[in-house]
C-alpha cells in the first residue's frame, strides 16, 4: 500500500507540474500587454495573435445532418454510413466507399484509422461541415467513453485529435487551447503519460507556429554585390540554367510554406489574413510575369529586347526541365504579352520553342497536356496552383454539400483533399540548389515591374499602332 501510495504522488505530482508548465507557458504569452503589430519594412517576423473566438466552418450547411444518439460511443459506426462500391485499389475486385455519412459516424469511423486517405480528408477538409473546436471535442469523448472498455479505440481518438491539432496552424484559437489543455489534463491523470506528452508538444509547437509565423521570404545577399550585377546585362552573362535554379530555389522556399489548410480558406475567400502563405505565392507568381515583362519593354535598342526576350524564353524552357511548372507558366505569360510579343520578331527555332510551351500550358480540354506533366514529372517538383485553384473551385460551388438524405457529401470532401494533396505530395521532396547571392541580388526580390497600363504605353511608344484612314 505505501508503493502504490508512492507512486500515486509522483504521478499526481508530474500531472501538476506538466499542466502548469503547459498553461503558463500559452497563457503567459497569450495575455502579454505589448501591442501587436504588422510592420512592412524592414521585413521582419510579424508577431500573430491567437484568436479569441471559436471559428466558423468553411461551408455551413442550410441542413444539419441527422444525428443518431449514442453513434458517436459505437465501435463501429458503419450503421450511419452510406456507401457506394467501386474497383478495388489493387486487383480487379470491388470495395466499398464512403459517399457519405452523420459528423459523428465519420468522427468514429476516422478514430478507427482502418483508411490513411479517409482520416487525412476528415483531417483537412472537416472544416467543411463541422469546426476544429466540436471535432476535439468529440474526440476527446470517444476517447473517455472507450478507455476502459477499449483502451486502442480511446488511443486512435487521441491520435485523431493530435493529428488535427497538428495541421491547425495559423487557425489555433483560445478554446482549442482551452479544449486541447483539458484533454492533456485528463490524458495526465489516466496515466497515459505518453499520449499526454505527444499532445502537449503539440499544442507548443502550434502555438508557437501561429506566434511567430513569418510568410514572405525576402532573401539579402551575404556578400557585396557591384552595381554591374543588378543591371540587366547581367541576365546575359548568367547561364539560363542557372538563373532557373535560382528561381526554383526562391519558388520552392515559398511554395513548401502553403498549408492544406489554407487552400480551402482561399478558394472561399482570399485574404493575407486567412491564407498567408497562399497569398504570398499567388503574389509572388504575379510579380515574376511583371517583372520579366517589363525587363523586356525597359530596353531602349531592338536588339536588346531580342536578346533579353531570348534569354527568357531559354529560362523557360530550364523551368520546364526542372519541373517548375509555376515560374514556367508566369514567364510563359509574360512573353505571350501582347504588349511584349508584338515589340519583337523571333527565328522560326524560338517560334517553335514557344509553340511547344503553347501546348503544355494549354487550357483546352481543361489543360489537359499540363495534367499530364504533372502527373508524369517526377519529383522534386512545384505545382502550377492556378489548375488547383480551377479544380478546387468547380468541386466545391458545382456540388451539394448534403446528400438527398441529409448525411453529409463525403465524396466531394475526398475528391476536395485529392485535389489539394497534389500541392503536399508536390512539397514532400526538395530541390538540392545551392543559392548564388548574385543572381539573387538581380532578382531584387521581383519587386521592380511595370504595371499593366505603363506596359501598353511602353509597348505603343517603341511601335506605335497604325493610325486607321
Amino acid at each position: 500500500k505505501a508503493v502504490v501510495s508512492t507512486q500515486s504522488t509522483g504521478l499526481q505530482d508530474t500531472t501538476h507540474h506538466h499542466d502548469q508548465e503547459l498553461k503558463e507557458s500559452i497563457y503567459h504569452t497569450y495575455h502579454r500587454e505589448e501591442p501587436v503589430s504588422r510592420p512592412a519594412t524592414p521585413p521582419r517576423p510579424p508577431v500573430r495573435t491567437v484568436a479569441e473566438t471559436t471559428e466558423t466552418p468553411d461551408c455551413i450547411t442550410d441542413v444539419d445532418a441527422p444525428e443518431r444518439n449514442g453513434i458517436l460511443f459505437e465501435a463501429d459506426p458503419a450503421p450511419e454510413l452510406l456507401y457506394n462500391y467501386g474497383p478495388a485499389k489493387q486487383g480487379d475486385s470491388m470495395q466499398s466507399y464512403i459517399k457519405g455519412g452523420t459528423i459523428d459516424a465519420l468522427i468514429a469511423e476516422a478514430t478507427v484509422y482502418r483508411d490513411s486517405e479517409f482520416v487525412q480528408t476528415i483531417i483537412f477538409t472537416h472544416s467543411t461541415f463541422t469546426t476544429t473546436d466540436e471535432i476535439l471535442k468529440k474526440c476527446t469523448k470517444r476517447y473517455e467513453h472507450f478507455k476502459t472498455s477499449n483502451p486502442k479505440l480511446a488511443e486512435t481518438s487521441v491520435k485523431l485529435f493530435n493529428d488535427i491539432l497538428s495541421n491547425v496552424w495559423m487557425y489555433l484559437t483560445k478554446p482549442m487551447i482551452d479544449i486541447a489543455t483539458e484533454f492533456i489534463r485528463i490524458l495526465f491523470e489516466d496515466q497515459q503519460m505518453s499520449l499526454a506528452l505527444t499532445l502537449q508538444n503539440t499544442l507548443l509547437t502550434q502555438f508557437q507556429y501561429c506566434r511567430e509565423h513569418k510568410t514572405d521570404v525576402v532573401y539579402s545577399p551575404a556578400t557585396a554585390i557591384s552595381s554591374e550585377q543588378l543591371s540587366w546585362t547581367f541576365l546575359l552573362k548568367v547561364k539560363p540554367r542557372d538563373i532557373a535554379l535560382q528561381m526554383t530555389q526562391i519558388d520552392f522556399e515559398k511554395f513548401s510554406k502553403i498549408k492544406l489548410c489554407e487552400i480551402l480558406k482561399y478558394v472561399k475567400s482570399p485574404s493575407e489574413t486567412t491564407s498567408p502563405n497562399m497569398c504570398s505565392f499567388v503574389n509572388h507568381f504575379n510579380s515574376v510575369s511583371f517583372w520579366a515583362s517589363s525587363l523586356v519593354l525597359r530596353r531602349e535598342a531592338k536588339d536588346e529586347r531580342q536578346r533579353v526576350y531570348r534569354r527568357l524564353l531559354s529560362v523557360m524552357e530550364h523551368l520546364i526541365k526542372l519541373n517548375n511548372f509555376s515560374s514556367a507558366f508566369a514567364l510563359f505569360a509574360a512573353l505571350c504579352k501582347t504588349a511584349v510579343r508584338r515589340v519583337v520578331n523571333l527565328s522560326s527555332k524560338q517560334e517553335k520553342i514557344l509553340d511547344n510551351s503553347q501546348t503544355l500550358m494549354d487550357s483546352s480540354e481543361s489543360y489537359k497536356n499540363l495534367r499530364s506533366a504533372l502527373k508524369s514529372a517526377t519529383p522534386p517538383l512545384i505545382a502550377y496552383l492556378g489548375l488547383c485553384m480551377a479544380d478546387l473551385t468547380f468541386l466545391i460551388h458545382g456540388n451539394p454539400d448534403l446528400l438527398e438524405s441529409g448525411h453529409v457529401n463525403f465524396t466531394k470532401r475526398h475528391l476536395t483533399y485529392t485535389f489539394m494533396n497534389v500541392v503536399r505530395t508536390s512539397q514532400a521532396v526538395p530541390y538540392n540548389i545551392t543559392p548564388r547571392d548574385d543572381v539573387i541580388t538581380f532578382f531584387n526580390n521581383f519587386s521592380d515591374y511595370m504595371t499593366e497600363e505603363d506596359m501598353w504605353q511602353r509597348s505603343e511608344q517603341i511601335k506605335p499602332r497604325k493610325k486607321r484612314s
